[in-house]
């Protein structure tokens, strides 16, 4: 079942196409259609190990310790949940998804809980690159006299830099058209009819979630300049 958006926050962590990711900014204009993919992760021993909490006792326990000498545990209960305990004292609350520890975590020790080896990262100080204007030469005659007579007469012609019109984002899940913009969410459909290429052993479609007017033809050129970048980055990392 499709997570609801209002469940999914910054800095949870969530299984999106089989992998673990932290929701980041980066992904908020894409989560109406990243949350049909998008499950919650359920507290398992593992998941736990990774979060930095260690066994504890004999009964099953999870312990972390926090730098202040306070303890976060966790414990089984009967409803096949965790309930919660900080220094011994029970929270009365059951959690039974990852997100949730990492909610009470915040709310309690305000502090975003991590896994292992994923550290904050640096803010990124961005730069913005103008791509040149290019020129080009315009014949526009022939000179009749004087010292150049029989050459071309010629001007040069600015012609503004071209923006390319398909975007892929680095996942591979949404392809934009910046002219008559468009967005299309990258799929695998099951119905032959819904296919439009095959590449790397799997079928291709585009499933259209933003761009109005825009018509099949288009959707199919989209395919079509899909399919040459992803067979031409190929053949670039075999070079």
């Amino acid at each position: 079942m499709p997570l609801e958006l209002e469940h999914i926050k910054d800095g949870l962590y969530y299984r999106y196409k089989g992998h673990i990711i932290r929701i980041e900014e980066v992904h908020y204009p894409f989560l109406p259609a990243m949350r049909l993919s998008m499950e919650a992760i359920p507290i398992e021993n593992n998941e736990l190990f990774m979060l930095g909490f260690e066994t504890w006792g004999k009964s099953g326990e999870f312990i972390r310790h926090l730098t202040d000498g306070r303890e976060f545990g966790l414990k089984r209960t009967q409803n096949t949940g965790w309930s919660v305990w900080i220094n011994g004292v029970d929270v009365k609350t059951e959690l039974h998804f990852i997100h949730e520890i990492q909610e009470i975590w915040l709310v309690l020790f305000k502090d975003v809980l991590r896994r292992r080896g994923d550290h904050p990262k640096p803010t990124l100080k961005l730069m913005y690159y103008q791509m040149p204007n290019t020129s080009a030469s315009v014949k526009i005659g022939v000179y009749e006299t004087g010292r150049y007579s029989g050459k071309a007469k010629k001007y040069n012609e600015v012609l503004p830099y071209q923006q390319q019109l398909y975007y892929l984002t680095w996942d591979c899940t949404f392809l934009f058209r910046n002219i008559s913009f468009a967005i299309w969410l990258i799929v695998e459909p099951t119905t032959p009819s819904e296919i439009l290429f095959e590449f790397d052993g799997r079928p291709w479609g585009l499933e259209l979630v933003a761009g109005r007017g825009t018509k099949d033809e288009d959707t199919r050129a989209a395919a079509k300049w899909l399919h040459h970048h992803l067979v031409e980055n190929v053949l670039r990392r075999l070079e």
